[in-house]
Formats: C-alpha cells, structure tokens, sequence
C-alpha cells in the first residue's frame, strides 16, 4: 500500500470502527449488585434471604461474599422495592465491561518497515528507561495482578511466570487464552528478561496472578480484584473499561487501597474525557491534583510522544507507549511487540484476521497489538516494582511518585496526564523514601572512682550508629545525630546531649549508678525507638 494512502485509510477505518457509537460495547447483564448497611454486611447471607422473600427478587450469580455483595435478578418493582429495604446500602446495575484494545481491521496491523535507525523492536522499554530500573532491581518477588481473557499458560517466556490463576464465568481454564489480550498483556508487564528468547518484559522479574473473566461482568472485576489483592498483588492491571461506575467497583477499589494495592486501568480508546469505568472510579475527574484519586488511568502514547487519539481531559493519570505513529517518514511496525497464544484466536486467525501476529527466530506465539491496553500494564509492572522494592510506601505516595516523575514533571495537561512515564526516575525517587530507623549503641567504661578531695567524676561515652536501608536497591539517608540520655539509680532519663559525632563526654557524676543510652535520628526524620534496656551502666564509687 502506498505511504500516502495509509493516513487516509486509517482515517476512514477509524470513523467506522472507534466512532462512539460503534465503540459502545459496554452492554447491561441484567442482573443487579446489592450491598448492605456495613453495620450488617457480616449477615448478608441471612438478610438476603429474607430481602428476597420480602421483595420478590432472587439470586442471579454468586456474588462476592467477602466483600458482602450479591447478585440478583428481579422485575422493576421488585428492585424498587430492594432499594427501599433499610438493610440494603446500595443497588447497583451490573455491566459487561469491554476489553481496552483497538479493533482487529488488517489495516490497523501489518508488518511495515522504515523505523528510523536505531530503534529497537521493544523501543519502549528504552524510551521510558526501564533499563534504568533494572540496574536497580529486577522484580523478582513483585506480584502484578492480571484480570483479563486468560494466559497462554505454555508459552515459554511465561513460564514459572504464572504465580496463580483463578476463574470467572467461563469453563475453559485460567491457563487457555482463546483471545490473546491476556497473553499479550501479561507479556508486556511480566515477560521472561535476559533468557535469551524472544521479548523482555517490563517488570523483569515479576510474576502474575491472573484472573480469567472473559465476560468482565461487575461481579467478576470485583471478586478479580479480591483475589489479586488476596493472593499479594503489588499492582492489579485492568485493561478494560467503559459504561458508568458502580458502588460495587468502587467498594472493590476500597478493598485494594486499603490493602496498599495500586490499581491501573486504561483510558478509552477513542479521543473523550469520560472513560468509563473502572478508569472513572480511580480517577474521577481530579486528575490535575496530583494529590487525588485511588489510582492510576492510562492514556495512549505514540512513537512522536503524542497523544495517540486515546482518551483525555481530567480523567487521565499519566501515559504509556501503546502505539506507533506511522506517521511518514517512519511507516514503523504499528503496536507494541509482545507474547501471543499458539493457539489461533478470533483476532489474529479470524475473519477479520490483523495481520499482526510476529515471528521471531521462527516462533510465532508473538503479536504487535496497539490500544491502550499495551500502555497499561507496562505502568503496572512499575507500580509493582516500586512497592515490592520499597514496602513502606503508600498507595497514596506510590501513585504520586509515578506522576511527579513522569515526563511532565509535575505539570498536569489534559493530553497526556502527568506525561509519558519515565520508570528509571520513579523507581530512583521510590528507592530513596526513608522509612527505617536508624540505630545505634552506646558504651562506656563500667566503673569509675571519685578521686580523693572532689565529690565528682567524668565518664566518656562513645558509640556506634547506623542507618541500615533495610533491603537491596534501597537507599538510606543516613545518621543526621544522636541523642545521649541518662538517668541516675531509679530516677527518670533525661537528655543530656545532641551530638553529631559519635563521642562525648559527661562531667560532674557524683556517686552512684547511671545508666546511659542513644537515640539515633537520620536525615529523614526517622527516630530510633528508645530501648527496653539501658546500652550501659556505670558504677561510680
């Protein structure tokens, strides 16, 4: 196809396949979410019984017990009805959510040469320096939760990769990806690094704990983001959206905040300013304070570190690669490289096949898909780095950290959020909070006389102290100064001494026992706990 033809064609596909209406696949359940008052949520079971007795609706699906919600069904003024019910907090229409994913047109994929020289197949690792975190760590340890259509649980860059997997609404195995999104997805945040093969993924080291809910009902986003929080998730990645928010998926997002799990969710793929949920729920239109929200939304950038057409306005965190321009003179591969399924699926073997599935050294379980699902789970992987490395952080600081050190410094616009995630800066800021005391140990010499024609004595005190910074990759701030106290017999410490060297010496004792120990205080503001028992005693005879 000619380079001149190409934008045109793209804009002609994009007014038929991203148009609002044709994009609007977020579809009602019929079913309906119900919580209760918290005072009475640890008798859900029995108040819906009898909730469903008095209304006239009935159970339709599971529900998430733990966080006390169920799931019914029932006529218009049964609902009704069910909202009235003072045990009854919230009732919820149920949605079926849809994938974050740009549509699989053969224009939209294909191989295309004319990158501009020196850019590699994964040029946007490079781009957000993750080779800069992986001087620093390589994951390994960090869980990144995955709730999406499956894995391709043989591939082999995700293997010993998959740390669990659960199921939701369908029968055909959490390790059976028969769409491809969840295997790409995955590959992206946690494919195998440094083995020799294939791809990297961006959190190196990671692992996954998958969650299979191909239908993405409320329901099943909700129990997906309990079980990832559960089984230890440093950051769940939602690559889907769309529709209006819910108190169910927004009770689920307290549950994860409040477990200091960072949740990440793509922007729509069409240029809007509401991008649906659960995006909405974390960001809910506060975007620009970069104190606000209860996690991270994801727009698409391209290779011109533009806008990608994706979603914008108030509702949009920051952004991530998950596009190529194809702008000339660069015609570039469309989409990011990642791990694929064997198995063909709809998207890439289908009626409408992409053209996108890659082979590299002769294997073809890889695809280069775009959407803003590609952006988000490389902001996952970050965010699972960064508090797997540093567990002290809180939701609250980790979400912060990634915006302030994202490209716009600080600086929030509509377009791109913060700006393009620069991950080797996050993850250095995040290595530096200081959160443990430092310590320290005094010592003395035991006995001391007072000599012959005076009533007092000195002693000299010295001392060690350390400021340990507790794991690999972290950076202590060090010892800013010490506190020297003492108490004499059964009286009470009391300070005597600031000291910024580690020896001093005390006049003036007059007979009797002392007992002396050190608080140290480091550059951060963290103060050693005073200790159960004094460092030494002296003896003065």
């Amino acid at each position: 196809m000619a380079r001149t033809a190409r934008p045109l064609l793209l804009a002609l596909m994009a007014l038929v396949v991203l148009s609002p209406a044709a994009s609007a696949r977020v579809e009602r359940t019929g079913r309906y979410l119900v919580t209760f008052d918290e005072k009475r949520t640890a008798r859900s079971s029995a108040l819906l019984r009898e909730v469903l007795d008095d209304t006239g609706v009935r159970r339709a699906g599971d529900g998430v017990p733990k966080l006390g919600v169920a799931t019914v069904k029932g006529s218009a003024e049964a609902i009704a009805e069910l909202r009235r019910d003072p045990a009854v907090r919230s009732v919820s229409v149920e949605y079926r959510r849809e994938l974050r994913r740009t549509p699989n047109d053969p224009a939209l994929g294909g191989q295309e040469a004319g990158a501009p020289a020196g850019t590699v197949p994964q040029w946007w690792l490079r781009r957000q320096s993750f080779p800069a975190v992986w001087d620093v760590t390589t994951g390994s340890g960090a869980l990144v939760g995955v709730i999406d259509s499956g894995i391709d649980g043989g591939h082999p860059e995700l293997a010993g990769k998959i740390a669990s997997t659960a199921e939701l609404g369908t029968s055909t195995g959490a390790g059976f990806d028969g769409d491809g999104h969840g295997t790409h997805v995955s590959g992206l945040a946690c494919a195998n690094t440094n083995d020799g093969r294939g791809v990297a993924g961006a959190g190196w080291g990671c692992r996954i704990a998958l969650v299979k809910a191909p239908l993405l009902r409320d329901e099943d986003i909700a129990e997906g983001i309990r079980i990832a929080v559960d089984r230890g998730a440093n950051a769940i990645n939602m690559s889907f959206g769309g529709g209006p928010g819910t108190a169910v998926l927004s009770q689920a997002i307290d549950y994860a905040v409040q477990r200091n799990v960072v949740l990440v969710a793509s922007a729509s793929n069409n240029p809007v300013t509401d991008q649906g949920a659960p995006a909405s729920e974390l960001q809910p239109g506060d975007a620009p304070n970069i104190d606000a929200g209860r996690g991270l939304v994801v727009t698409g950038a391209d290779f011109s570190d533009r806008n990608a057409g994706t979603g914008t306005g108030s509702q949009i965190s920051v952004a991530a690669y998950g596009f190529y321009d194809g702008i000339p003179p660069y015609a570039g591969p469309p989409g990011l490289l990642s791990t694929y399924p064997g198995n063909p699926t709809e998207r890439t073997e289908g009626l409408l096949s992409c053209g996108c599935r890659a082979s590299l050294a002769g294997d073809s379980r890889y695809a280069r898909l775009e959407g803003t699902s590609m952006s988000a789970p490389q902001v996952t992987a970050l965010a699972a780095l960064i508090g797997h490395l540093n567990p002290a952080l809180t939701v609250r600081e980790k979400l912060r950290i990634i915006k302030a050190t994202a490209r716009g410094r600080g600086s929030w616009n509509p377009s791109l959020g913060f700006g393009i995630i620069d991950a080797g800066r996050a993850v250095d800021v995040a290595r530096r909070v200081d959160r443990r005391a430092p310590e320290s140990r005094l010592r003395a010499t035991r006995r001391a006389r007072v000599k012959a024609g005076s009533r007092r004595v000195r002693v000299r005190l010295r001392w060690r102290g350390k400021d340990p910074a507790g794991r690999a990759g972290l950076v202590a701030s060090g010892v800013r100064s010490y506190d020297v106290f003492v108490k004499r017999g059964r009286g009470r410490y009391r300070r005597i001494r600031r000291a910024t060297r580690r020896r001093t010496t005390v006049v003036g004792l007059r007979r009797g026992t002392y007992r002396f120990y050190t608080r140290d205080r480091d550059r951060a503001g963290n103060l050693e706990r005073a200790p159960r028992r004094a460092d030494t005693r002296v003896a003065v005879r």
